[in-house]
């Protein structure tokens, strides 16, 4: 994720505090999380748990709990502490961190193994600022793509940066047959491009926009329809096609995306 200053670690801990990031594959390799590193500590016993789902106040996580840790965690008041690790892409080493907490409960997860609970953990203090900046970041992007959905980009060289294109040529794909294009405007939503109108099929078509020179992922694939036909004012060749993506796009592109939208 992104330096992020005190101020926009305080907003982001105001808006979304409460709110859980579920820690699915994608959301995995997105944060960064190294799941060898997630760690749950009850008195001596440090348990390797899975992190099933985490916000600024609290966790939910899978781990097996013997009998001994169980009676530890009663004579210990019920006070634990979680250890998590990330990956970020603009720092060399992990970023790894303990939060303080208590467990709330514990629930069965597997009734051929009862020793396999799910706990539901309750933070003691405020989580690190790596923490916040990482779980805020992701719930500020899912928020602006639903706010923002259809708010155009147009590729200006300062947004292109932001975004990591390094060139506006592209290619889309229209109900199969490959095609060079440029791209005008991107959004949550859907996207822009010119291209040559010579030989453009009628009626519905379906497309696939591939981002090229991007730092997104050269293999960013985006799904779509074109909504609408445009002319090209003093390009009697060119036609500008308005792209309304047909599934959500990956976390990667959002991210890029809400870049534009959170820099100064």
């Amino acid at each position: 994720m992104q330096n992020l200053t005190a101020h926009h670690l305080v907003r982001l801990y105001e808006e979304f505090g409460e709110t859980e990031v579920t820690f699915n594959a994608q959301v995995i390799i997105e944060s960064g999380l190294i799941t060898s590193d997630v760690r749950l500590t009850i008195g001596s016993h440090h348990l390797p748990c899975v992190l099933y789902a985490c916000s600024m106040k609290g966790a939910r996580v899978i781990a097996e709990i013997s009998q001994d840790t169980n009676d530890l965690l009663a004579r210990s008041n019920s006070t634990a502490t979680l250890r998590l690790g990330f990956r970020q892409s603009d720092e060399k080493s992990p970023v790894s961190f303990i939060v303080p907490c208590k467990v709330e409960s514990l629930s069965e997860y597997n009734a051929k193994k009862p020793q396999v609970r799910f706990a539901t953990l309750d933070f003691t203090q405020k989580p690190s600022d790596a923490l916040v900046g990482i779980l805020g970041s992701l719930l500020e992007i899912k928020a602006n793509a639903l706010r923002r959905r259809d708010q155009r980009i147009v590729l200006t060289p300062d947004n292109m940066k932001k975004i990591g294109l390094l060139s506006r040529e592209s290619c889309v794909a229209i109900d199969g047959a490959s095609r060079r294009c440029l791209l005008r405007d991107l959004s949550f939503g859907g996207a822009k491009v010119l291209l040559s109108m010579f030989g453009l099929p009628e009626g519905p078509r379906r497309v696939h926009l591939k981002l090229q020179k991007c730092e997104i992922q050269d293999d960013t694939v985006l799904d779509g329809s074109i909504v609408r036909v445009e002319d090209v004012e003093g390009h009697d060749d060119l036609v500008a096609l308005s792209i309304q993506y047909s599934t959500d796009p990956p976390i990667s592109y959002k991210q890029k995306i809400n870049s534009v939208f959170t820099s100064p």
